[in-house]
């Protein structure tokens, strides 16, 4: 199995970035909301603000305790909207059970939701009316593209529990050429569908999931899942079990994560370029 090295196409690409911004008079500037001491969402912010720094983008968090109200985090969402020096907005999940996460993605002001998750932005997207993607489903596609193969007319198949993220995915995937099918939980017959397919995109939270009699063997595997597994970090897919096919695989970490967050910036420098 060939490595598809996230961390090094995700490098490529804040260099780009960082010599861009250095050019233009107008710094990018990210915000983001995080509530509670989810141990992985600080982790994730973290990487993110390592990331704005290291390319010059400013960068401002929004901390709120596991107990903030949904009016609270409203009130800095829209103070956010309306700071014309702030470009681009994500609001870190999970959030708490007690707040109500559609609502509060959808106080984000469409302009500035930098994650592409905003259901007008998804709306737009869907209608072709958009441009961008969500930056997750972009970066997964940065990752498949790297791999430089035909894949026109393939069948692609996206193993996922969340609408909001396989529905735009097939989208995109779709828009490339790609014959796109979409299996939901509780996964019934799934290495049929697995089985036939040259790319398979994987986002359903369940270690080891995907096993090599479950795939071509020259297939492209997205592994979107992160878990844990005592003091290890795995995906979904079972890199042991594959490991010996003649496909591609991205590795859990250093794949799509990386990715992800090099689209985050990269989107909120597109966005500062609209003001």
């Amino acid at each position: 199995m060939q490595i598809i090295d996230g961390r090094s196409l995700a490098l490529k690409i804040r260099q780009s970035l960082k010599v861009n911004i250095a050019k233009n008079p107008t710094k990018p500037d990210l915000a983001i909301i995080l509530v509670g001491d989810d141990q992985a969402s600080q982790t994730y912010v973290r990487l993110k603000e390592e990331a704005a720094e290291e390319i010059g983008m400013h960068f401002q968090k929004f901390v709120f305790a596991n107990t903030a109200s949904q009016a609270e985090i409203i009130q800095t969402v829209q103070k956010i909207n309306q700071d014309p020096k702030i470009h681009g907005l994500i609001v870190q999940l999970p959030l708490p059970k007690h707040l109500n996460a559609d609502q509060i993605i959808f106080a984000i002001d469409p302009k500035k939701d930098a994650d592409g998750f905003h259901p007008k932005n998804l709306e737009k997207f869907r209608d072709n009316t958009a441009a961008f993607a969500p930056v997750l489903c972009e970066g997964i596609w940065r990752l498949i593209d790297s791999v430089n193969q035909d894949l026109t007319g393939k069948k692609a198949v996206i193993l996922a529990n969340s609408t909001i993220f396989a529905e735009p995915m097939a989208i995109l995937l779709t828009r490339q050429g790609l014959d796109t099918t979409i299996v939901y939980s509780p996964f019934k017959d799934f290495e049929t569908q697995t089985k036939a397919a040259g790319v398979v995109v994987i986002a359903i939270g369940q270690s080891n999931f995907l096993k090599n009699h479950h795939i071509k063997s020259w297939a492209i595997l997205i592994d979107v899942g992160f878990n844990r597994d005592g003091k290890k970090v795995v995906g979904d897919i079972d890199f042991e079990s594959v490991k010996n096919s003649t496909g591609w695989i991205t590795p859990v970490p250093g794949g799509v994560g990386p990715m992800t967050v090099a689209m985050l910036v990269q989107r909120v420098y597109e966005l500062s370029l609209k003001i």
